[in-house]
């Protein structure tokens, strides 16, 4: 499966790069020094699931170098997702899947102004991640997760074919049957964990 990660941060890095790492075909959508350091240098994920050291990734700056894929992968801030769509429209055609995996309740709509519906998967993942500098991504405890399907069906090819690319990699999946029911469910929990996080302007492990 050729994939295209759009987004290499905590989310986008830590997945794209196992994904990688168990041989799929991964490109990698960066900018910054970030991209400049896997460009030289490749990718380190450091996680208490074992280390990963990816000497040499397939890092650009824009989706449109990356060449078509099978999987497109949304890993961005919410606030980026017009343009990383608008950037999307022209490279999808026939069976290519947009995955998005960001937080919120809108972030398909907001795809689908760009992209036809039927390409869109819907997903959410469960993990504690990020960049701990250029390069080399923190993954925090044990818990990584995705969970994706069709709108308004049980499951797909293109789904299940994911999912065994995720397996290989040792990436936990769940595929949903009612993929808006799970990101309704993160929404939720992320409402009240950020809610209280503001009101005692301080992390969770303390409260």
């Amino acid at each position: 499966m050729k994939i295209t990660v759009i987004g290499a941060g905590g989310v986008g890095g830590y997945f794209g790069g196992r994904l990688a790492a168990a041989g799929e075909d991964v490109t990698f959508v960066a900018r910054g020094a970030h991209l400049k350091a896997m460009q030289q240098q490749g990718l380190k994920i450091n996680s208490p699931l074992g280390d990963v050291w990816l000497p040499e990734v397939k890092a650009v700056d824009h989706p449109a170098k990356a060449g078509a894929a099978d999987l497109y992968i949304v890993a961005v801030k919410l606030w980026d997702t017009e343009d990383v769509a608008a950037q999307l429209q022209p490279l999808i055609n026939g069976d290519a899947a947009v995955l998005s995996l960001q937080n919120g309740v809108q972030k398909d709509d907001m795809l689908k102004r760009y992209i036809p519906a039927q390409n869109i998967i819907g997903g959410v993942s469960y993990i504690a991640a990020s960049i701990a500098e250029p390069g080399v991504i923190h993954h925090g405890g044990k818990l990584q997760k995705l969970a994706f399907g069709e709108y308004g069906q049980a499951t797909s090819a293109r789904c299940e074919a994911f999912q065994h690319s995720c397996q290989l990699a040792g990436i936990d999946t769940e595929l949903s049957d009612d993929i808006t029911l799970r990101i309704w469910e993160k929404f939720v929990f992320l409402v009240g964990f950020s809610g209280t996080t503001t009101l005692f302007r301080t992390t969770i492990g303390p409260i």
